[in-house]
Order: C-alpha cells, then sequence, then structure tokens
C-alpha cells in the first residue's frame, strides 16, 4: 500500500524549517517568536499551531528531521558481537552526525538547545543500540546488564563527553577525543 503525503503539509515544513534555519543564523533561538517563524515561512500562525504546540516542538520536530535525512544517529552496519568496536562505531557515528551539521550546532551552542539537542539524540541512540544488543542476545551474545541500562549507561557516557568537547570549543580533536573514549573502554574490558 502506498502512503500518500500531503502537498500542503510537505510545503508547510519545508517553509518552516528554511526559515527556521535562516533565523537561527541570525538570532539566538530564545529571541525567535512563532509569528516571527511563521511570517518567514509564509505560513498562518493557525497552521503552525495546527501541527506543532510551540516553537520547542517544532525544534524537536525539526532534529528529527536531521535524523531522518542521515538515516540514523547509529551506524546500520553496527554489531554488537565486538561491543568495543561496536561502542566505537557509535561515537564516530555521531560526531560525523555533528560534523554534517555543524553550522546548525554552532547556532544551537549560542543558544540554550544544547541539552534539548543531546537528549533528543540520546533518545534516538539509546533506542538503537537496545535494538542492537537485542539482537546480539538473539544470537547468543552475553550481555552484562539489561539492554535498557546498558544502552542508556552508555549513550549518557558518550553524550556527556560530547556536550564537554563542544562546550570546550573543541580543545582537542576529535581523533584525541576519539582515543580518550578507547582508552576509558579498553580500561573496563568491553572486549
Amino acid at each position: 500500500m502506498e502512503i500518500k503525503y500531503d502537498l500542503r503539509v510537505i510545503r508547510t515544513y519545508k517553509s518552516l524549517t528554511e526559515a527556521f534555519v535562516q533565523l537561527m543564523s541570525e538570532k539566538h533561538f530564545e529571541n525567535i517568536t512563532v509569528n516571527e517563524l511563521c511570517k518567514k515561512a509564509m505560513i498562518r500562525r493557525t497552521t503552525f499551531y495546527k501541527h506543532f504546540a510551540d516553537k520547542y516542538e517544532f525544534f524537536r520536530f525539526f532534529v528529527h528531521q536531521l535524523q531522518t535525512d542521515c538515516d540514523a544517529i547509529t551506524p546500520a552496519s553496527a554489531d554488537y558481537k565486538a561491543p568495543y568496536s561496536f561502542y566505537i562505531s557509535i561515537a564516530h557515528h555521531i560526531l560525523n552526525f555533528l560534523k554534517e551539521h555543524e553550522q546548525f550546532v554552532n547556532m544551537v551552542l549560542g543558544s540554550n538547545l544544547l541539552p534539548t539537542l543531546l537528549d533528543i539524540l540520546s533518545e534516538q541512540v539509546i533506542s538503537d543500540i537496545t535494538d542492537k544488543i537485542k539482537i546480539g542476545i538473539k544470537k547468543g551474545i552475553d550481555v552484562p546488564a539489561s539492554p535498557e541500562i546498558v544502552a542508556s549507561f552508555f549513550t549518557g557516557a558518550i553524550m556527556h563527553t560530547i556536550r564537554w568537547w563542544l562546550m570546550q570549543k573543541k580543545k582537542i580533536s576529535e581523533e584525541k577525543l576519539i582515543q580518550e573514549v578507547q582508552k576509558i573502554l579498553y580500561s573496563i574490558d568491553i572486549t
């Protein structure tokens, strides 16, 4: 069965996302109003509120669109049978996602939205890791705790590390950051 998309909705979302990116390049998210966003997107406020409760819900939608455009936050090829490589590939993939959207990430760094952005990404990473671990369990791989707890633990660690790195304005290179994460993973013997 073919899914039909309403072209008006597609056009509305496209106009809103383009207007949002332009406004974010001009000012902080906190200073952007729904009226301003609607005016720039050339849509009515009632149309905006038909789809989104407020600008924060729109921001979540926007980030989810970025994720969709990049396939996923975690690599499809990641396999839990080698946990060390699995977690390093996820860290690389998250950093690549942030690099692909560096302009947007820099705009977010100038606002109070970084924790929100990382929370949205974390939700997806936790879900993806949990799914991969469950597949690994079905293949007979031993896991030290429930998939959800393992996924939450790793995601929290890597996302807070990336947040620190971004807030430190990337004082160390991406390669050095990955090397440090590798040392930590190796020291806790997850291989």
